[in-house]
């Protein structure tokens, strides 16, 4: 009997699956060495890694300038915003804190030492709640507090619109992307001055892809010949692979 996948590992498989359709845009972020993609079910960590190694730009601006524009933000930071995201509808149950922990895993390899003071920072926000409808606002301002403060910080960054693509991976690595979830993606969209083109796109490749994902799971429990699975299988991997290319290319815009 096949072995059951784990709540952490099936979230670990999508994260890092979705997450390495932008492995192979060298070009996209400066000082940043992407491996090749070579097929979308690829499992190497190490690669993922390979993606916050950018080092920040010189701040330049005057802190007194509320004014600015957000190119990169650090993983401390990203990691936050996961966080407050996956407390969008109220409350994070424990399969939420596993998917928290092997997503935080793959952006930092040092996060098992900083997850604690993480969460600290963010429930310490969260606290700031008075009424139950202040919350989705303390959330904000929680994510807008992260993002302000990337400019300063001098870690490991990620470009805004990987984040928004992880956000999207992670909102719907459990098949319930719910309206709470859609607001606070779309406020990290218009703080990080992104074209609503470009994520309403990136929308509907996710949605694409998990819809190409439940196809083909249905094709290979069919007993259709052999042939024709596999021929099938090939088709709907050619589909997925265009798909990636254009969020590589979103992403690289």
């Amino acid at each position: 009997m096949a072995k059951k996948e784990t709540e952490k590992e099936k979230v670990k498989g999508v994260f890092t699956t979705l997450h390495n359709a932008v492995d192979s845009v060298k070009t996209s972020v400066k000082n940043v060495k992407l491996p090749d993609v070579n097929t979308p079910e690829i499992k190497v960590p190490d690669q993922v890694k390979e993606l916050f190694k950018l080092k920040p730009h010189k701040d330049t601006r005057d802190d007194t300038d509320e004014l600015f524009e957000v190119k990169a933000i650090s993983t401390k930071n990203a990691i936050k915003i996961i966080y407050y995201l996956m407390a969008a509808d109220g409350e994070i149950f424990h399969s939420e804190e596993e998917k928290f922990d092997a997503i935080g895993a793959e952006l930092d390899p040092d996060f098992s030492g900083n997850k604690e003071q993480i969460v600290k920072e963010c429930k310490t926000q969260m606290d700031k709640v008075i009424d139950p409808e202040d919350y989705c606002d303390v959330l904000q301002e929680g994510i807008e507090l992260a993002l302000s403060s990337s400019s300063r910080t001098e870690a490991a960054f990620i470009t805004p619109k990987l984040l928004v693509w992880d956000l999207l991976t992670i909102a719907y690595s459990d098949g319930n992307y719910d309206m709470s979830e859609r607001r606070l993606l779309k406020y990290v969209v218009r703080k990080l001055n992104i074209d609503k083109a470009i994520f309403l796109e990136m929308e509907s490749s996710i949605l694409t892809l998990i819809d190409l994902e439940r196809e083909l799971k249905w094709i290979k429990s069919t007993d259709r010949p052999y042939l024709t699975v596999e021929t099938m299988v090939n088709e709907i991997a050619d589909r997925k692979n265009v798909i990636f290319e254009s969020v590589k290319d979103l992403i690289a815009l």
